[in-house]
């Protein structure tokens, strides 16, 4: 059971009066996860498990968060993330209590409370934001592999450490005074080995031209590969591109001294289309959808590192979306869209501020005809800084699949 799902569901278009509005209801799925954590600790749901609730209670929160300074991070933390001014979050976040509590009581039925949350906790793993790990009970999150939030260790401590590393070392500063000594020393033997090296290198004779054979044995690749030949001299000068295939291969070519070699490849990467996949290469994370879905992989966190750090340093996330080139356009159109949330929402649950995501909407939405499975991903990228380097690209191939 989605615990979250049916909150949101059942809780916050009371709250918000069935009005859409994306960030107080990402506000409130925040709140319901941490109280679901909280709740599902014994010792917190068991000291009011026999106590009647009203859902107008405003107060009933403080008993399930009683630390007075985690009420305030807490309320302050899901106003500066979700864009909220405080006073009206901490009025979500008290109206909000005793209905969540109401619903979950409805769920357990007969079962106690705390031990039906803990059955059903994993739904919430996700959608717990790392800040908010401090007002979780240990036991809690150790059943969902969370790691606590350590305090960082105070500056007079560093200072303490390294002071004493300080007076440790200071006897020895003695016993380097041979080394001080040899230093000029071997700096200048080594000034004079690359004077010697240097000198070498200009009288050096310049060879004579040999041949160099460049070819290709017969296989069966996805690679493909460009040489561009450029000679050292005007009179020599000469750009010829070579490509070799399948069944094809090049003549031995003789070359003039100073030629240089450029070569470039291109490789292949495979996508199902029965399974999600996540890509990460050249700026673009690529989020790959199985066909008629819209379900992020699982291993996305993964393949999303770069853009995570990018977004904690305040740069802003650009999601494109594209839909297939056959089938019905309005259902493409709705599944895309579906998918273009996903990743975003992905990308909240993992601590990017919905502040700094951006849905933009591509030039050429369709994928490219006979490559369905570029058509069925979404494209996060750095909008600040988004260049794509010019060599090395990737050729989806998609793996044969049921209709769409």
């Amino acid at each position: 059971m989605n615990i979250i799902e049916h909150l949101t569901r059942t809780v916050t278009p009371v709250l918000l009066n069935n009005a859409n509005d994306e960030n107080r209801s990402s506000l409130l799925e925040k709140l319901y996860a941490i109280m679901v954590a909280r709740l599902a600790d014994g010792n917190v749901s068991n000291s009011f498990a026999n106590a009647t609730i009203a859902d107008d209670d405003h107060g009933f929160f403080d008993r399930v968060l009683p630390d007075t300074t985690h009420r305030t991070e807490l309320v302050q933390q899901l106003s500066r993330h979700y864009s909220v001014p405080e006073q009206e979050t901490s009025s979500l976040v008290s109206r909000a209590a005793p209905l969540v509590l109401r619903e979950l009581r409805s769920l357990a039925g007969t079962t106690p409370l705390n031990t039906f949350l803990s059955n059903n906790i994993a739904s919430v793993a996700s959608v717990i934001p790392a800040w908010a790990y401090a007002f979780i009970p240990a036991g809690i999150l150790t059943m969902l592999n969370l790691a606590p939030v350590h305090a960082a260790t105070t500056p007079t401590v560093q200072t303490t450490t390294r002071t004493e590393e300080h007076l440790v070392a200071t006897p020895k500063a003695e016993e380097g005074g041979l080394m001080k000594m040899l230093l000029p020393i071997i700096g200048l033997l080594i000034l004079g080995a690359l004077a010697w090296a240097l000198l070498k290198s200009c009288n050096k004779t310049e060879p004579v031209a040999t041949p160099v054979v460049a070819s290709t044995t017969a296989s069966t690749t996805t690679t493909t590969t460009t040489t561009e030949v450029s000679a050292a001299s005007a009179t020599d000068s000469m750009a010829m591109p070579v490509a070799s295939t399948t069944d094809m291969a090049v003549a031995s070519m003789p070359m003039a001294s100073g030629t240089t070699m450029t070569t470039t490849e291109t490789t292949a990467t495979t996508i199902s289309s029965t399974e999600p996949s996540v890509v990460f290469e050249n700026g673009r994370l690529s989020f790959y959808f199985a066909t008629g879905k819209a379900q992020v992989a699982g291993n996305a966190t993964e393949k999303a590192n770069d853009i995570l750090e990018a977004a904690k340093q305040g740069k802003k996330i650009g999601i494109s979306g594209y839909t297939d080139s056959t089938g019905n356009a309005a259902a493409n159109e709705k599944l895309a869209k579906e998918r273009a949330q996903a990743v975003r929402s992905f990308l909240v649950a993992n601590g990017v501020p919905q502040l700094q995501l951006e849905l933009i909407k591509p030039q050429d939405t369709t994928g490219a005809a006979g490559k369905d499975q570029e058509g069925r991903r979404v494209d996060a990228y750095i909008i600040d800084d988004n260049a794509i380097p010019a060599t090395g690209t990737t050729t989806v191939t998609t793996v044969a699949s049921p209709a769409k």
